[in-house]
């Protein structure tokens, strides 16, 4: 409790000075603050274990000084006691995890310390921060932006990656560099906004070193799904590992097509289980759209791209991940797909997406006043063609070769994920009332995906969302969704009352009850009640109940949650 009291004073402390701190005459003072802890409650009628400290919490506090075209900043953590989905996969400590000097002007910019940045759709290089994922890869070292003419941008950065709370920076033995360019012909020639036409093309460069300098032992799967002990040599491992892709971007009108390529030169580290093949990714999307009518296209594949600095580092972790490779699949808010997100597979993905957006128009017999919005979505995914070469068969493992071959466009013989669904979204007369309905039959293979062996999940969503505006100030949301499946834990049914009084308060029931398990005493009720109060910029939350065991998943990126019970506080400010 002294731990929960101290956090809770230096809240307040902030919450009282934040309007003094952006006041100055040499300069501005800028930042946020955020604590969100939780009391734990053991359940095991969910699996929720007891912990040591019942009290937990992750705390930060950014700083930042501007005056004119200069800028610093810092940053601390305190996660000593984290919440336990966060100490689950190692992000526990405390210290400055984020400081640096910036220098900024038409011309150039250059930053010293630590820096977040991404080069096109991140294949060869995205350090980036997600609290909710506890992601944190910003590199400590420099990074050089140079403007040398309207629409021509170079980019060179050096530096070596966080690993959540480890500080011994100098004792480390890798380190990440790259260049990135990019040509807007938009910019260049301003005629070509006047035509309809926007277009641009870029390219990056980024390399990883790490010294070898003894030999690797291993452990892994065989071909003959037995566990195996392998062997490299120092001077078997590549110590420099680089990668490089090229984008274009080219639009006229409501028509638009991108494109980005990469390729990784032979890079074997413990999530490929140490293969020589090289990886390769390439993103396609093409949309058009018009006054009522849109629709998009996606072709993405991706194959032996997880790349990090370190080469013995998990799959089970984003620790240390250099590069992104995005998820093109449609992101839902719907609560009971969310238990069942598509996670990117950066060593082997081959899929597409679809989408098309149609409004039947308004003052029509069928659109009524406003209009009928409908949304179709395909998505599919499988794994990549996998043909094993002659040197791993003979000897049932793939460790220390080239691993298999590919074609390049050929599907692989598992599924990952397939999505088919169907929006409705309607406005009413009075216009207070809107009403959103929406259907998915999703296919899931939670073997791949999850670690769990077993046949693939199908499961039927039908969810719908209802909003009413009772007056200006007053608004109400209801949401209930149903997910009828046979597999994994069976069908769920889910609810949310939302009430808001504009602009401070937000109060919520929620809960997801999974009715359809056969397992005897499984038939669990996941509640959450909660209420918020918003200030100006500052956000005090409160709530109490149930999270199930399972993914988070964020833009494609996934990672695994405990089950816990408990009372929960969040208080998050800017200033």
């Amino acid at each position: 409790m002294k731990y929960l009291t101290k956090i809770l004073s230096i809240s307040v402390l902030i919450l009282i000075t934040s309007p003094l701190l952006g006041q100055s005459k040499w300069g501005h003072i800028s930042g946020d603050f955020g604590f969100n802890g939780m009391y734990y409650i053991p359940d095991s009628t969910i699996n929720a274990k007891e912990v040591k400290e019942k009290v937990r919490a992750n705390t930060w506090l950014n700083l930042n000084y501007t005056n004119g075209g200069f800028t610093a900043g810092i940053r601390y953590e305190f996660y000593s006691f984290p919440l336990i989905d966060f100490e689950d996969i190692g992000y526990k400590g405390q210290g400055l995890t984020h400081y640096f000097l910036d220098y900024k002007n038409d011309f150039i910019q250059v930053t010293a310390g630590t820096f977040y940045e991404q080069f096109g759709n991140g294949f060869t290089l995205r350090a980036y921060e997600d609290r909710q994922l506890g992601i944190d890869n910003s590199l400590l070292g420099a990074r050089v932006k140079v403007t040398p003419y309207k629409g021509i941008m170079i980019k060179g950065v050096w530096g070596i990656e966080r690993k959540n709370f480890d500080f011994e920076y100098l004792k480390r033995k890798d380190f990440v560099r790259g260049l990135d360019a990019e040509l807007s012909f938009n910019e260049l020639i301003p005629a070509m906004n006047e035509k309809g036409f926007t277009a641009s093309i870029g390219g990056s460069f980024v390399s990883k070193y790490e010294k070898s300098e003894n030999e690797m032992y291993f452990t892994y799967m065989g071909l003959d799904s037995t566990a195996q002990t392998g062997i490299l040599a120092a001077d078997k491992i590549p110590q420099n590992v680089a990668t490089w892709a090229a984008r274009l971007n080219f639009g006229y009108k409501g028509f638009r097509i991108e494109g980005e390529y990469a390729h990784k030169i032979n890079d074997p580290n413990n999530t490929n289980d140490y293969i020589y093949k090289n990886g390769n990714a390439l993103l396609v999307s093409a949309s058009y759209s018009m006054k009522g009518f849109g629709v998009e296209a996606s072709f993405l594949r991706s194959d032996n791209m997880d790349f990090r600095s370190q080469r013995s580092i998990s799959a089970t972790t984003p620790l240390l991940g250099i590069n992104y490779i995005p998820s093109i699949n449609r992101q839902y808010s719907y609560a009971l797909l969310g238990n069942y997100s598509y996670a990117s597979q950066p060593n082997g993905q081959i899929g597409v997406q679809a989408q098309v957006n149609y409004k039947i128009p308004k003052k029509t017999k069928i659109g009524g006043k406003y209009g009928i919005d409908l949304t179709f979505n395909y998505a599919r995914f499988h794994d990549v063609e996998q043909n094993w070469v002659p040197e791993a068969l003979e000897h049932q493992n793939i460790s220390g070769t080239e691993g298999y071959t590919s074609g390049f466009f050929k599907f692989g013989k598992n599924l990952l994920y397939q999505d088919i669904g169907l929006e409705i979204g309607h406005r009413f007369n009075n216009k207070r009332w809107e009403l959103e309905l929406a259907y998915n039959f999703i296919t899931y293979n939670m073997t791949i995906l999850q670690g769990h062996p077993g046949p693939l999940f199908r499961g039927h969503n039908v969810a719908a969302k209802v909003s009413c505006k009772i007056t200006d100030k007053h608004a109400l949301k209801f949401e209930l969704d149903h997910l009828y499946a046979k597999e994994d834990d069976g069908s769920w049914l889910y609810g949310i009352l939302e009430y808001s009084i504009a602009p401070h308060w937000f109060i919520s029931v929620a809960d997801q009850w999974n009715y359809g398990n056969e397992e005897k005493g499984h038939r669990t009720h996941y509640y959450m009640v909660a209420a918020a109060y918003v200030i100006k910029t500052t956000r005090i939350a409160l709530q109490f109940g149930k999270t199930k065991e399972g993914i988070l998943c964020v833009g494609g990126v996934c990672r695994s949650v405990p089950a816990s019970y408990g009372l929960g506080l969040s208080v998050t400010t800017s200033f």
